[in-house]
C-alpha cells in the first residue's frame, strides 16, 4: 500500500509572500525615515552642542546610520 502527501511544508502561499514583501518594505521605509530624522536633528545642533556629543559635522551621516542601522556606514 502507497500514500501520496501533498504537504508544502516550507513553501510560502501567495499572500503570504506578498504580505511578507509588504512587510519588508515598510520595514526599509521605516528605517529610511528614522535615519533621515535622525540627520536632520543631528544636522539642526551647532557645532559646540556636537562637540559636546563628541561628533562632529562631517561624521552625522556615519553616526545617524550605525544608530539606526547597527553597522557601520559603508559607501
Amino acid at each position: 500500500m502507497s500514500y501520496a502527501s501533498h504537504a508544502h511544508a516550507g513553501r510560502a502561499t501567495a499572500g503570504h509572500s506578498l504580505a511578507a514583501a509588504f512587510n519588508d518594505m515598510k520595514n526599509k521605509m521605516a528605517r529610511r525615515r528614522a535615519y533621515r530624522q535622525t540627520v536632520s536633528a543631528l544636522s539642526d545642533l551647532n557645532d559646540h552642542e556636537l562637540a559636546d556629543l563628541g561628533l562632529s559635522r562631517s561624521t552625522i551621516p556615519s553616526h545617524a546610520w550605525q544608530a539606526v542601522y547597527g553597522t557601520r556606514h559603508q559607501r
